[in-house]
């Protein structure tokens, strides 16, 4: 058979074998040592930089493919047993078809969740991606960038491993004069961000007023981890329907006016609780396919006072690291000190990776005391019956109350703390959320009258008030 392919052009298999045209062109999408550099994983198209994964637009995908294949032939069946050359001339079924295929030879399982090893790669102990190399954490060590390490973030600087942050240090030790640890509470929580890890189902909160140090925390964080990991949500934005579509693929959402408008906040509250609970969650994408996996998103809220949650079991408050600011700088304002403070972010890096060592070893943030009754007020504003369970009740299995007991005395304490009772039936069901070992029986009392009764929960004994 003479071949009579015009030179410079390229002969493939057939558009009507997509999965043989898929493996010809992989090549292209892998290094000299045969690692993949383009992967598809959920519902997305991602790309190896050289230091970590992005997500590239499906758009771009289909333009190299079209341009790949423009003046690509292929051969077909001709009269007599002969072939002929026949232009492969990609439409958009054409392209269609062959991503699909070059999306099943590169997919990724959806339960992986980055930061992971791919292909039987293994190192142990959290990486960090700086620009010089993987930096393992447990000892230090620089290891050579690869795509077998499947990571979302890198940090957009190199480890010197002798660098210092004695500006950063000075400036945390002003927001916190009297609070090391808040300070030490920062720097884990640095620490986590960058190491990728979602798995301490937290959210950090600071709260304080303006000029206080928040937005100046805040901007350095985002250099650290670079623009390309960062959202900029709003929290009332959360609760839209394609409000989340803007976490994909981004380690760190900064939220820098907690702001609830109207009382019904439920969604927000559920958003807030699903992503940082580690939790697989659907995402709507304008006109692109539905996201599912879980979100790698740490929310960081800044806020000039405590923000309002309605959540009947004040579950979300407990998801807070609080760290109050007291200092504002309003009107004295050092217009150059983020520029010092960026100047020193391989000093930052160090001071970060210090606090991830450490969350390493307790695997717990620590939580500054002078957070703690913020964060319980926090709770009794977001549910009101988890306050008047810790200030009028015990609990426990050997616990029992009549139900239209606990309901006056609850009626009597809402009447007392400026809070609406509601009905019986909501109070029921709120605190059900509190106490979730909470169980109603009928008994029957010495007059064989049956008595709605909860089960895992009493009335505290009221003090003796003295006699006048």
């Amino acid at each position: 058979m003479t071949d009579h392919t015009t030179p410079g052009t390229e002969e493939l298999p057939p558009p009507s074998h997509p999965m043989a045209v898929a493996r010809r062109l992989l090549p292209d999408w892998q290094t000299q040592d045969g690692q993949l550099m383009y992967r598809r994983w959920r519902a997305s198209w991602m790309r190896w930089t050289g230091t970590c994964w992005r997500e590239s637009d499906e758009a771009q995908v289909r333009k190299a493919m079209y341009e790949r294949l423009e003046y690509a032939v292929y051969r077909a069946p001709a009269k007599d047993g002969e072939t002929e050359e026949r232009d492969w001339a990609p439409t958009k079924p054409k392209i269609s078809n062959l991503l699909d295929a070059l999306g099943s030879i590169t997919l990724l399982p959806t339960d992986t969740d980055a930061p992971a090893w791919l292909d039987g790669e293994q190192e142990s102990g959290p990486i960090v991606a700086c620009e010089n190399g993987l930096l393992r954490i447990r000892d230090r060590a620089l290891l050579p960038h690869t795509p077998g390490f499947f990571n979302l973030v890198s940090v957009p600087f190199a480890y010197d491993p002798d660098a210092t942050a004695p500006e950063w240090e000075r400036f945390l030790s002003e927001v916190w004069p009297d609070d090391t640890d808040a300070i030490t509470a920062l720097q884990e929580w640095f620490g986590y961000v960058l190491s990728g890890r979602t798995d301490l189902q937290k959210i950090l909160l600071m709260v304080g007023p303006s000029r206080s140090g928040k937005g100046t925390i805040a901007r350095v964080l985002k250099a650290l981890v670079g623009k390309e990991n960062l959202a900029g949500p709003t929290l009332a934005g959360l609760g839209t329907n394609f409000g989340l579509s803007t976490l994909v693929g981004k380690s760190l959402a900064v939220i820098s006016d907690a702001r609830l408008s109207g009382n019904d906040n439920s969604q927000v509250v559920e958003r807030l609780l699903t992503i940082s609970g580690d939790d697989t969650i659907d995402v709507d994408r304008k006109y692109r396919e539905q996201w599912t996996g879980k979100l790698p998103s740490r929310l960081m809220i800044l806020s000039n006072e405590l923000p309002h949650f309605g959540d009947s079991s004040g579950v979300i408050a407990n998801r807070f690291v609080l760290l109050s600011m007291q200092v504002s700088w309003l009107g004295r304002e050092d217009p150059t000190l983020t520029d010092r403070l960026i100047a020193e972010m391989p000093g930052i890096l160090n001071w970060s990776l210090e606090g991830l060592a450490r969350l390493q070893r307790t695997n717990r943030l620590t939580e500054p005391s002078t957070s703690r009754d913020a964060v319980t007020t926090m709770r009794d504003a977001a549910s009101p019956t988890s306050a008047f369970v810790r200030e009028r009740c015990t609990t426990g299995p050997a616990c029992t109350v009549p139900v239209d007991d606990l309901w006056n005395i609850w009626r009597e304490w809402a009447e007392d703390n400026g809070v609406r009772p509601g009905t019986k039936q909501v109070f029921g069901r709120n605190l059900l959320s509190v106490i979730p070992q909470l169980n109603r029986t009928r008994p029957r009392d010495a007059y064989g009258r049956q008595i709605a009764t909860y089960n895992g929960v009493a009335p505290k004994p009221r003090p003796h008030l003295p006699e006048s």
